[in-house]
């Protein structure tokens, strides 16, 4: 008898692991395929840089960079000392939003990069001017 009870609470343990909460490698390799950015528990971006009225980087950690297309352009954006990203239970979604200078701006899409396309992404000139 107790065998057979130290081999059930053996399963028990196991299938309660099965189960467990994902690590965090498994949460920053889901959010490049959800088209979602993991921020943990205490909601912070580690560093962002904004290349378009519409587009900005987001480092959610040094090695973790992505790209944040906005629905509309932000005039603020590109003058913006900091931004705010809305988000729920630690994870940021393209419906969420990105508030810059007061302006809030809804986000459509969100891509994972790597980090030297990250790195070499600039401002974006919108209007090329001409000399006439």
């Amino acid at each position: 008898m107790k065998d057979k009870i130290k081999w059930l609470s053996i399963a028990v343990v196991s299938a309660s692991m099965a189960f467990a909460t994902p690590s965090y490698a498994a949460h920053a390799e889901s959010s490049a395929k959800s088209d979602s950015i993991w921020i943990g528990s205490y909601g912070r971006l580690h560093s962002w840089r904004a290349i378009s009225r519409d587009e900005i980087v987001v480092w959610a950690s040094p090695s973790r960079p992505y790209l944040i297309t906005l629905s509309r352009r932000n005039p603020n954006l590109r003058f913006a000392h900091a931004i705010g990203v809305t988000s729920h239970i630690g994870r940021i979604t393209k419906f969420e939003s990105v508030i810059a200078d007061g302006w809030r701006t809804p986000i459509e899409s969100i891509v994972a990069l790597d980090r030297e396309t990250a790195k070499s992404l600039r401002w974006k000139k919108t209007q090329s001017r001409k000399k006439t």
